[in-house]
Parts: C-alpha cells; structure tokens; sequence
C-alpha cells in the first residue's frame, strides 16, 4: 500500500461492524422457553459420553433446586466426527452460521466430542448452539477436569456467563481461571454462585 490511507468512510464502516459484533458478543444471553435438544457427536466409545450424561443431570438437579419446571432433554449420541477446521470456526463465538460440519444434525445443542487440541468453547448459532469439547488426549486433563469443562462450557448453553471465582464452575476469562482449577480426586462439580442460581431462576422461572 506504501503509505496510502483507507478512506475515512470505510475505515468507520468497519470500525462500526466490529464493535456491534463485539456488542453482540458481549451482551448475548442464551434462554430456551422450551426442553433443549442435546446431540452429542462424538467417535464410537468416546469416555467423554457419560460425563455429557453427567453434566445434564447435574443441570437438571440444579433447576429442580431453584424451584423451576424448566428441564434439558436426555441427550442423543450420534457417532461421528466433525472436521477440525469446522470446530476451530466457532471462534469467535459471535459469527452468525453454523460450519457446513455441524449443520445437518438434528438438536438445539449440538456437543462436539472433539480431537483437536484447542479451547472449549460454547457458541450460539441463531436459534441453536454449539458447543466443542477439546481432546482429552492430553495428560493434564483429568476425568474431573474434564466433567466440568463440560458441565460448564453446558452452562454457558443455558445462558450463564463467566465469573472470577476460582472455587466455583463458572469461573473464566478474562478472569485468570483455567481449567486446571476442576481438578480433584474424587468426582465432583463444582458449584455455583447464589447470584447464578438467582440469574437461572430468572432466566427459567417457576410455573
């Protein structure tokens, strides 16, 4: 370009684009008024499958907890894959399509058993959701590492956000919480804020 400016016009133009997006991002809160469908993708045997299982239930207990008849649909495994490039696409969470991958299976939530490495991510798509789970090939991530990951990246599913408290499930950027935190020797999810089961009650509220 040697030197030359974009005009001021289409400089603003995108400056306008990318904060709307980033607005957008920010301020999206997920609500279903209706039972979810969850689909799980995932290769034959995936060991990942009954914490999917697990992190369902403990969603449900937690609405029958804060007093709402607002339930998640028992999930459906569906064995397959989805290519790599499609999971990495749902980064930035705030594109509004789903990858050509994903598109042709059936749910609400769609979870994606994945073997890339990357960082889970939850990623609303329209009227739908997907969520893709990191291999758990690496060494660091422990089966309870891993079932909150889950459970938490589900969370976001259901419209909650991050928090800084490292001692509950929420906990994330830009808060300095990895997932390294959910580690335990004994199988256990961690628990939420009052101020999160006040936000659900909200969101789902009795009746």
């Amino acid at each position: 370009m040697s030197g030359r400016r974009l005009p001021r016009v289409i400089v603003a133009v995108v400056a306008v684009g990318a904060a709307i997006a980033i607005a957008a991002a920010l301020s999206h809160r997920v609500h279903w008024s209706n039972p979810p469908h969850i689909t799980v993708i995932a290769t034959r045997g995936d060991s990942r499958i009954p914490l999917v299982r697990e992190a369902v239930d403990y969603w449900n207990r937690t609405f029958a907890q804060v007093g709402t008849s607002s339930r998640i649909s028992s999930p459906d495994i569906v064995e397959g894959t989805v290519p790599d490039a499609d999971v990495l696409s749902l980064t930035p969470t705030w594109r509004p399509w789903l990858p050509s991958g994903l598109r042709h299976y059936p749910g609400d939530i769609l979870v994606v058993l994945s073997h890339a490495s990357f960082i889970s991510v939850t990623a609303p798509r329209g009227r739908r959701v997907a969520i893709a789970i990191k291999s758990q090939d690496d060494p660091r991530m422990t089966e309870n590492i891993m079932r909150n990951v889950i459970t938490h990246e589900l969370g976001h599913a259901l419209g909650l956000s991050h928090n800084a408290d490292p001692a509950l499930l929420m906990c994330g950027r830009p808060a300095p919480c990895r997932p390294d935190i959910y580690r335990s020797d004994a199988p256990r999810i961690f628990p939420l804020s009052a101020d999160e089961l006040k936000q659900l009650r909200t969101l789902y509220p009795p009746g």
